[in-house]
């Protein structure tokens, strides 16, 4: 019989065995706030199990599948309840081996997010300095400014808006961000200028407003819709409030004509303010309208090469965003995705 006292040990195996005790008198806290995207509880599930595993904590099959329950039903409601909302998952493993966590939902609203922006903002606009280049080449077309009425849909901090009245088109201006439209109401009271605002949603706050502007703007707009039902309500609005000949200017993002987008792309573009759409989508909710497209450009390559020098980019984030660079991770030309500038005119009597 081995004497005891002489035994041999092995130290990988012993190092391998007081890891072990470590971990298990280890008091471990944790937090992981992720965008809430249904479609892709596998790598929710993933997250867990790596923040587990650096714990220690033994992890069984049966736990797993109660997680990802959990995580499933907590995924349903908050995208049901705000594309911008996110899942918060915290952990914690006291002292042992077991680990508690718990799942909650953190709801944010495209306005509560804007006005977010604005809040925690630092140094530079929030949106660039100059207005749109297509926006801009559109309206200099008009030879008379002041009988060019135009609406801007979603005008954010009014930086096509104020350019414009300057100019001297009258300017409604429609902003569901209370701050947002705080800051056009407030410049365009100090300059002067002939804007209205337009406080809330544009499907619903278009009572008493003229039904013969030229131009009717969405810029940025569009990627933080939800269905092609929205969509189509554009066309629509453009309809009934486009005098005849009068433009729809928006920006989108498009699916490359090789690619279709999966559940899963879809939810998290429009996590990233980047609603992806098919050329298909875009041709059915225009169907049937006295509307017809005349321009379809890349927004990054126009913006480019019509901005004012140094006004490209007009943000840091412009660039990358536009080639759908949030959703993917990807170089731009491998983006399946690309935001466009789309110029529908509504037909003549």
């Amino acid at each position: 019989m081995e004497d005891p006292a002489i035994r041999s040990f092995d130290p990988s195996m012993l190092g391998d065995a007081m890891a072990r005790r470590l971990y298990r008198r280890s008091v471990v806290t944790a937090q992981i706030t992720v965008p809430a995207v249904p479609s892709m509880i596998d790598e929710y599930i993933t997250m867990c199990a790596n923040v587990f595993a650096a714990a220690g904590v033994q992890y069984t099959a049966e736990q797993s599948a109660q997680l990802k329950t959990v995580l499933a039903a907590e995924l349903a409601k908050a995208y049901t309840t705000s594309h911008r909302s996110n899942i918060v998952i915290s952990f914690h493993a006291p002292f042992g081996i077991t680990m508690n966590y718990r799942v909650a939902t953190e709801s944010v609203t495209i306005g509560g997010a804007y006005d977010g922006w604005v809040a925690t903002r630092g140094e530079g606009p929030l949106f660039g300095v100059e207005p749109d280049a297509r926006v801009w080449a559109l309206a200099g077309e008009a030879a008379d400014p002041a009988a060019h009425p135009i609406l801007d849909v979603g005008a954010g901090t009014g930086r096509n808006a104020l350019a414009l009245a300057r100019r001297g088109h009258p300017v409604d201006a429609v902003e569901m961000s209370p701050k947002f439209a705080d800051i056009i109401r407030a410049e365009a009271q100090r300059e002067s200028l002939p804007v209205r605002v337009l406080d809330g949603d544009v499907f619903e706050t278009m009572d008493g407003v003229r039904r013969d502007y030229q131009t009717i703007i969405l810029a940025e707009v569009v990627p933080d819709f939800r269905t092609t039902a929205e969509l189509r309500g554009i066309f629509e609005l453009a309809t009934d409030f486009l005098a005849p000949g009068g433009r729809l200017v928006f920006n989108s993002f498009l699916a490359r004509r090789s690619y279709t987008p999966d559940s899963a792309a879809l939810e998290l573009g429009q996590q990233c303010n980047t609603m992806i759409f098919t050329r298909d989508e875009l041709a059915t909710a225009a169907s049937e309208l006295p509307l017809h497209l005349i321009a379809d450009d890349s927004a990054c390559e126009y913006e480019k090469a019509h901005l004012p020098d140094g006004a490209w980019p007009p943000t840091d984030w412009f660039e990358g965003w536009a080639h759908g660079l949030d959703v993917f991770d990807l170089e731009p030309q491998d983006s399946p995705i690309e935001l466009r500038w789309l110029v529908y005119q509504k037909d003549l009597p």
